[in-house]
């Protein structure tokens, strides 16, 4: 855990909720992501406390940031960095 805040495209990585940065860009890109109910861009800063949603293919998942993760963070540390607040399947219209 650090105290930086991290670009929304990073942070998705680190928390290992997307495969790669590149994942998580074009996810951004594709207005998959949001966070606090808002677009996000690859480039916005999320600080800890904030609600961030990703609508994958066929899953819709929310998570509240509780800690920002380092470089090195394990898949096992990093769900410990947040709380799933939501997490349904549905229909399949992803990013992907």
């Amino acid at each position: 855990m650090t105290d930086e805040v991290l670009r929304v495209d990073v942070l998705l990585h680190r928390l290992c909720l997307t495969k790669s940065r590149s994942e998580a860009k074009a996810a951004c890109e594709a207005g998959a992501v949001r966070v606090d109910g808002k677009p996000a861009r690859p480039s916005d800063a999320v600080p800890p406390g904030r609600r961030i949603a990703i609508d994958y293919p066929g899953r819709s998942l929310e998570v509240e940031l509780l800690a920002t993760p380092g470089k090195s963070t394990s898949k096992k540390q990093a769900r410990e960095l947040y709380r799933v607040l939501k997490d349904e399947r549905q229909a399949d219209e992803g990013w992907a």
